[in-house]
Formats: structure tokens, C-alpha cells, sequence
């Protein structure tokens, strides 16, 4: 990717040395905690070593009403109902309230809607469900803050519910406007900003906690699928669950992901983002988006290996029959935009696609363009869609702006669900490029480094201590370097389209690699400036330091 501008997060030099010496670290990693906005010895220390301890669920409203009423369920055997989502967010939630509540003796059973025939959220659909069953409580995870209609009806019904979710309530007038339930369980209503960004699994596990906390940390590995999957800041309570849950990724102990690493063909006992992003999270996501995501559930949370190694295989199927379907739509929306892109600031594009997969195109097409992306599909009269927005722009302050046109939306500042007649999308489309002009979204692509730095500063030191930051996701990136008036050596173009050379300054030298980077306009003996991320190299029992390529550029004098 070009950049138009590389910035440079700067630092007081005084306090780095500071930090740098206090906490024993180098001055490069001291650079990117700083950069990272952690200021206090204490705030890094605690960034650096989360525990696990400093996770209070009392800390949020709602809980220990919650304990208590469901407490006198288990007591009086009344039937529970945990109604999850159908994404990997809301199916590790469910799985985890589920599993711990029947180990703990409750009647319990569990729902996951159908994407298409039932749609998002707790619905009259859902209530009728639970009637069927004889449900006298639901649970609700990672939904139910805006679900007044169904939630009144179930009162109506003589069926309690709990909302635990994480999507932001309705405001009115800047007034929250909560539905009324038994209780509401939502870190966004509170003013605390260690558990704001948690995701609805992180919310359904401080349900769990309050519940028995010894028994709710053995689910920590599915806190860190659901989390890392939603996209949520890895920071606060956030860190500290995926930091912890990371290392039971790394080394399972559960048969669903044990079997999860097989089949995405993960050998490394060294985790990293893009084996959570790219392999394990797609697989969870696949039936929701497909098929019906209700055995995704059960998936997780087997202990009989021969149902797990089925239930593996019918997953890995769907993923397939996933990607097939995403390939096929973007291959007609690359035929649409080159007739029909004029550039708008917002992208609007609607289709007779399949619902499950409009998600993940508009999160390629944010990617792509650098702006706002709705995907919809058609279907009787409606248009149900999905949007994305790159950081900076809130997609739910654009959606409020339309609500006239709208018949149901939710979701966050970068991701969101919209639900709209089929003869709005003009008005609607015309709607979000006049709001964006207003918004003013910056085309301009910026390439934030942690630090500048000489090559003679990278060491294998340096790496180890990075390791300390992981692991990296939203709102903790990886950090990225940039070094000056470098000059290449041994250049040369390896396997598809990637650069190999060695980097030289000042009598360092170091080993880089710039993957899809082999159509960049550099030369043998060139002096040029480069941004990238330190890493070692692994190869026939022989470790290297070796410089992962982000961006590279003409020395500007």
C-alpha cells in the first residue's frame, strides 16, 4: 500500500530514558508503550503484566441482580434459556453461559437464531421459541439492549429476561432509553472504562464470574475467540482476557480447538493474530453465515472427541461453501463498481446476494477504498445489510442521521446492521454521502510509526520485549519502526511477488523481507527509508533477526 505520509508519534526524550530505565527495557520498546498513550510506570506495568485478578464483575450494574434471580432459578428448577447470536462473538457467549450453568444444575437450554429465517437480536420469533420449551428466564448474550417489542411481550408471557450485550443503547435526546427487564447487564451504560469495550462474550464471562469464578476462567480460550473475532480494543479488561486466553490457544486443553488448529493446519505453538483472523475465526463464523449455527455451540464445548471430529468437518465444509460464495458476489461487485464508482465517499451497493457473507465484502471494500462500505441483499421488499467503516468515522452517528428511512439498526462505531425497505436505498444512499461530505472523509493514507529508530537499535532484545505487547489486534496494533537513509543490498525477488534484501546503515546490516511488496520501485544499491516490524527468523534450526517490510520509500533529503 502507498502512503501519502509517514508521522512519527512523538515522546518526550527525557521521560522515555526515564522509562527505559526504570522498567529495564530498550528505548525502542519504551518508544511504543508510550506511543500506545500509557504514561505512568504503573499504567505500563500493569499493560505489560495484566492479572487476572484486577477483573471485577461486580464492578458492572446489573450483575448482582442477575446472580440473584438466576440463583433462585437453579433453586426453584425452572427452565433457562440462553439466546445467543449467530456470530462467533455470540455462539462462544452462549456456549460459555450455557455450559457453566448446567454444570452448576440448572435447566438450561440454549437458541441461536437463523441469520436468514429469524434475523439479529432477541425477536417475537424468540419468545415464541421459548414458550415451546417452557422457559420462565432468558439470558440474553451479545443482544437485547434495543429488543424492546420482544422483551415486552415476553413479560406479557410471565417469562423473565436478562439482558447481558455490549451494542450501544438507544439515547434519546442524549437519554438512555433501556428496555425493561429484570436486569440489563451492559458495560456501555457504565461510566467505567475498564470494561467499555468488551465484547459480549467478555460480558457474558463477568455474568459467569459473578456465578462461580473459578469454574468461569476455565472458558477464558473462548473469551479470546469471541473477543478477537468482534474486533473490540485489546485494551483494559480486554488485554487481560485475550493475554491470558491466548496462551490456551497456544497449547489447548479443549478438544474443540485442538481440532479448530488441525483442520486450519496451525502447527506453531506460537500464536499469532493472523491464525485467529484468517483461520480460526472464519471457521466459527462459516455456519452462522451459511447454514444454522445452532451445533456451533455444542462444538465448543464437547468433551466427546468422535462429535467434535464430525462436527469439524461439517464446519470446515461451510467455510468452503463461504468462501466460494464471497469469491462469486466480489467478483460481480468488481463488475459493478467499474461501471458504477464515481468516487462518492460512501459506498452503497445492493444485489441479490446471499445475507450471510455482505459482512465480510464490505469489510474488503472499507479496505479497499478507505471509507464507508453498505453491502445489501434483496429479498421480498427489504434490503438486508451490513456496513464497515474505516477508523475515525462512526457508523451508528451516520445511521441515527437516516433512522427515518431505516426500519432497524445496530451495531458499533465500525461495524453495523441495517435493515431498510427496498425503494429507501436511493434516499438512503444519497442520505450517507451527504452526511459523509459533512463528516469529511480523509482519502489520504497515513502511516503511523511507533518510532524512528536506527537500524543499530533493532536487536533480538528488542523482539523478545515486543513479545510483552502481544497480543496485537485493535487498539493494539503491531508496532512498526522507521529508519532512515538505508541502503539496499542483495536485492532480489522471491517466491510469487515478494522482496528479500539485506538493509544497511552506518556498518549495521539486517536481513528484510517485503511480502507482495515485488512490484516496488527500488533498486540494487538505492538509498531509501523503511517502515516494518522486527521479527526472528526460523529456518533449519537457525534463528535470524530479520525486518517484516510495511512500507517502503525514496530517502527524502
Amino acid at each position: 500500500m502507498l502512503y501519502s505520509e509517514w508521522v512519527v508519534v512523538r515522546t518526550n526524550q527525557e521521560y522515555l530514558q526515564y522509562v527505559s530505565k526504570t522498567l529495564d527495557i530498550t528505548l525502542p520498546t519504551a518508544q511504543v508503550i508510550l506511543s500506545r498513550g500509557l504514561k505512568s510506570i504503573e499504567q505500563i506495568y500493569s499493560f505489560l503484566n495484566p492479572h487476572i485478578d484486577s477483573i471485577d464483575p461486580f464492578d458492572i450494574s446489573g450483575v448482582y441482580e442477575a446472580v440473584s434471580i438466576i440463583k433462585e432459578a437453579i433453586k426453584s428448577e425452572s427452565k433457562i434459556l440462553i439466546h445467543g447470536d449467530y456470530d462467533a462473538d455470540g455462539l462462544t457467549a452462549t456456549a460459555i453461559l450455557y455450559d457453566i450453568l448446567y454444570r452448576k444444575g440448572a435447566r438450561v437450554f440454549y437458541h441461536i437464531p437463523h441469520r436468514i429465517e429469524h434475523g439479529y437480536g432477541l425477536t417475537l420469533n424468540s419468545i415464541e421459541v421459548a414458550k415451546g420449551l417452557g422457559i420462565k428466564l432468558i439470558i440474553t448474550v451479545d443482544c437485547g439492549i434495543r429488543d424492546f417489542e420482544a422483551i415486552e411481550y415476553a413479560s406479557k408471557e410471565g417469562i423473565g429476561v436478562i439482558i447481558t450485550d455490549h451494542h450501544e443503547p438507544l439515547r434519546i435526546k442524549e437519554e438512555l432509553v433501556i428496555p425493561r427487564a429484570l436486569s440489563v447487564i451492559n458495560p456501555k451504560i457504565d461510566d467505567n472504562v475498564n470494561y467499555k469495550y468488551l465484547a459480549g462474550v467478555g460480558v457474558a464471562l463477568l455474568l459467569a464470574m459473578a456465578l462461580d469464578r473459578e469454574m468461569a476462567l476455565e472458558y477464558i480460550d473462548l473469551v479470546t475467540l469471541g473477543t478477537y473475532a468482534d474486533m473490540v480494543p485489546l485494551t483494559y479488561a480486554n488485554r487481560t482476557l485475550t493475554k491470558h486466553g491466548w496462551r490456551l490457544i497456544e497449547s489447548p486443553l479443549r478438544n474443540s480447538i485442538k481440532m479448530l488448529k488441525n483442520i486450519a493446519g496451525i502447527n506453531s505453538n506460537s500464536l499469532k493474530g493472523f491464525h485467529l483472523s484468517y483461520c480460526l475465526i472464519p471457521r466459527i463464523n462459516a455456519p452462522g453465515r451459511i447454514d444454522d449455527a445452532r451445533d456451533v455451540v455444542k462444538f465448543l464445548i464437547s468433551e466427546d472427541e468422535a462429535e467434535v471430529e464430525s462436527l469439524s468437518k461439517w464446519i470446515n465444509q461451510l467455510n468452503t461453501l463461504r468462501q466460494k460464495t464471497e469469491e462469486r458476489i466480489m467478483t460481480e461487485i468488481e463488475e459493478k463498481l467499474l461501471r458504477e464508482f464515481n468516487d462518492d465517499p460512501v459506498i452503497v451497493l445492493w444485489g441479490e446476494w446471499h445475507p450471510g457473507v455482505v459482512g465480510t465484502v464490505a469489510s474488503k471494500l472499507t479496505d479497499r477504498f478507505n471509507r464507508p462500505a453498505f453491502v445489501f441483499s434483496l429479498h421480498e421488499g427489504k434490503a438486508k445489510g451490513s456496513a464497515r467503516s474505516p477508523s475515525g468515522i462512526d457508523l451508528q452517528e451516520m445511521l441515527n442521521g437516516c433512522k427515518d428511512l431505516l426500519i432497524r439498526f445496530g451495531g458499533h462505531k465500525q461495524a453495523a446492521g441495517v435493515t431498510l425497505s427496498h425503494d429507501n436505498l436511493q434516499a438512503f444512499r444519497d442520505r450517507l454521502c451527504q452526511l459523509a461530505r459533512d463528516i469529511s472523509v480523509e482519502d489520504k493514507s497515513i502511516l503511523f510509526l511507533d518510532a524512528a529508530v536506527n537500524l543499530s537499535e533493532i536487536t533480538e532484545k528488542v523482539v523478545e520485549e515486543l513479545n510483552l505487547l502481544e497480543p496485537f489486534g485493535e487498539g493494539n496494533r503491531e508496532p512498526i519502526f522507521g529508519a532512515k537513509e538505508l541502503t539496499v543490498v542483495n536485492l532480489r525477488k522471491v517466491g510469487s511477488n515478494h522482496l528479500k534484501m539485506f538493509l544497511r546503515q552506518n556498518g549495521s546490516t539486517i536481513s528484510a523481507i517485503g511480502f507482495d511488496m515485488g512490484d516496488a520501485q527500488i533498486l540494487e544499491g538505492a538509498l531509501i527509508d523503511a517502515a516494518f516490524t522486527p521479527s526472528i527468523n526460523e529456518w533449519e534450526g537457525n534463528k535470524n533477526l530479520q525486518l517484516q517490510l510495511k512500507a517502503l520509500r525514496r530517502t527524502q533529503r
